[in-house]
């Protein structure tokens, strides 16, 4: 089920998973991307994960599980969308 919510995104249960786009080289230096790698970290982990564009990388912090929407362009690239 997906949830629409107005508020802080950091907030949410625990329990609740996220997601957001990132590029394949994982920097995430611009953007909300620079709020996840300061609160889940894991950089590594997801450049070990070798994914390609059109894939997700998935990170777990205890009971949340974030997915990472590996998109084309590089990380100072703007999205199409």
């Amino acid at each position: 089920q997906i949830r629409c919510v107005k508020g802080d995104l950091f907030s949410c249960p625990g329990t609740d998973a996220l997601a957001h786009c990132i590029s394949e080289d994982c920097r995430m230096g611009a953007g909300i991307a620079v709020l996840f790698k300061k609160k889940f970290g894991g950089v590594q982990e997801l450049l070990d994960q070798k994914k390609k564009t059109g894939e997700v990388a998935v990170l777990q912090r205890d009971e949340r599980y974030i997915y990472y929407l590996v998109r084309a362009g590089g990380a100072t690239e703007t999205p199409p969308w």
